[in-house]
Order: structure tokens, then sequence, then C-alpha cells
């Protein structure tokens, strides 16, 4: 027969293991990075959109080697730097980019560390990825004469943008789909989500994880602390409206504490970063619109009428 303490003793280590490993399965999603696979190579390129682009190899700071991709508008120095979703492959934002570059824009489309075409690297959510976005902008102001650059983010890569922009006072205007306002809130919000337990616990697990992996910690990615640096450029959030990953109150809080000039769109039914899909034209209208008053570029040739009635 089994003594009370020690079947106390059994189920405490019970409980403890699987504490642990639920913290790794977050830690392994939220940071590790898919391992290749030869679908990979088989993939889209602006080729598919006849687009005047050349593939680029770019170095960041910490010394890892990530691609990219320049659409080319020779005498044009209005330029637009994307950079996309978690886990997400440059592919992704192809669609966007080449409408932006048909709109006028040079336009840069690059990859995280971590992901296909770049060394291989744990995710921080932006705390190192943003110096892959570093490494652009230096690319940029070296390759496009008088360059004057916007950034566009994708959920994770809005937050890059605007940790990015905070160092970088030669940025003009941000458009950021999706962001969230800190990271370990987001993660929590997400574990009580998936879990109906408490998220705390396993998140600040989690960051322990990720601090022995990369000497950073979770607090050293909120967006909201930067806010202050970036006045007085204007910032775009968007967001869907049924975003369950990224609450839209995330943007919210954002755009409540911005300072700075600032505009707020919400996609009612769009899920996250589906703002674009749920109306492509009026999507690219407005991004190409905002990128054209804040960096000096002309489309009035390009840009159809934008009615009230669609943009609220």
């Amino acid at each position: 027969m089994v003594r009370p303490e020690t079947l106390v003793a059994l189920v405490g280590a019970g409980l403890l293991v699987l504490y642990i490993a639920m913290s790794y399965a977050l830690y392994r999603r939220a940071f590790v990075p898919a391992r290749p696979t030869f679908l990979d190579d088989f993939t889209f390129t602006p080729f598919e959109f006849q687009a005047d682009y050349e593939e680029v190899e770019l170095v960041t700071a910490d010394g890892l080697n990530f691609g990219a991709w320049l659409f080319r508008q020779p005498g044009s120095p209005q330029t637009v730097i994307v950079s996309g979703g978690h886990k997400g492959q440059r592919q992704g934002s192809l669609g966007i980019s080449a409408a932006l570059w048909r709109k006028g824009f040079n336009v840069i489309l690059y990859s995280y560390r971590g992901m296909p075409g770049s060394d291989r690297a744990p995710i921080t959510f932006g705390i190192k990825e943003v110096l892959e976005l570093q490494a652009v902008i230096a690319f940029a102001r070296k390759r496009i004469a008088n360059a004057r650059i916007g950034l566009l983010g994708y959920s994770m890569g809005a937050v890059v943008s605007l940790l990015g922009a905070a160092g970088e006072p030669g940025v003009q205007a941000l458009v950021l789909d999706s962001p969230f306002s800190d990271l370990r809130a987001l993660l929590i919000e997400n574990v009580r989500r998936a879990i109906k337990l408490p998220g705390s616990p396993f998140v600040w697990l989690a960051d322990c994880m990720l601090w022995l992996r990369t000497r950073s910690w979770m607090s050293e990615c909120s967006p909201r602390e930067v806010l202050s640096s970036l006045e007085p450029r204007p910032l775009f959030f968007i967001h869907g409206g049924a975003d369950e990953i990224t609450s839209v109150n995330h943007s919210r809080r954002l755009y409540d504490a911005y300072r700075g000039p600032r505009e707020i769109w919400i996609v009612q039914g769009a899920p996250h970063t589906g703002a674009y899909f749920a109306d492509r034209p009026l999507y690219v209208e407005r991004v190409a619109g905002f990128f054209a008053r804040h960096l000096g570029l002309d489309v009035s040739g390009h840009l159809r009428l934008v009615e009230e009635e669609e943009v609220s």
C-alpha cells in the first residue's frame, strides 16, 4: 500500500514535470524556428509578379546572414521596407510588396534569422530581429539616393518596425498591421485562452528558457515603452476586429498612448493580419496613400478615391 506522503510526492512530481513540459512547449512554439524542409526552395519570388527586382544578401551586426528582395524604382527615393510576421517567410508579403512597387515605391522585403534563406537562430519577437531591420535600412540608404523610408510590418513585424524605428530617426512613417503592445502580456493571454489556466507561471518559465538561450528577456519586447521615441512621426495602425491571436485591444492601447499623428483602421470580421485579404484593393489604396502623403510620392494618377463608408 502506498503511503499518503509518497502519493503526495508522486503527484507533486508529476505536476512539476507537466508544468515544465507545457512551459517548454510554449517556448518551442514561440521561439524555436521550424526545421528546414526541401519545400523551402519551391516558393514564389517577385519573378511571378513580373517585378524589376534583385536578390540581396545582407549581414546583421551580430554576424547573421539573411536574404532580401529589392523591388527597384529607379529615380524614386520613396522606399517601403516590409517586415513579415512570426515564423513567416518573405514570400508571404509578396502581394502587398508588388502592389506598392507598382504604385511607384522602392520596396525591400526581407527574411528574419531562423527563416529559410537566413542563418538559423532563435526567434525573439523583435528583440534581435531589429538587427535585420537595421541592416536593411543601412542598405537602403546606401543603395537608394536620398532614400525616404517608411516601414510596413505585420504582427511580429509591426513590433520589429516599432522597435527599429525608435532607434532610427530617419524612418519617416510606419504602417503597423496587427501589432502587440507587450510580448509577455500577449503570451499570457494566449496561454489562458488555449488551456483555460493562468498563463503567468508558464510564461515565466518560458521566459527563463529564452534568457538561457539568447540572454534576452521578454520585457525587452514592449512596444508601448518606445512610443515616445517615435514622436512626431505618423503611425497608421491596422487590425482585424476578429483577431483571436492578438486582440484588437493591443492596437487600441498603442494608438491611445501615442502622442504623435496617428490613424487607426479596424477591419470588422477580419482575423489576425487578415485586413489585406478582406479587401485587397482598398487595403493597397489606404497603405499606399498613407506612405505617399508622408514620403512625398505623387501617386494621384494611381490611387482611386476611397469613399468614407469603405473605411468604417
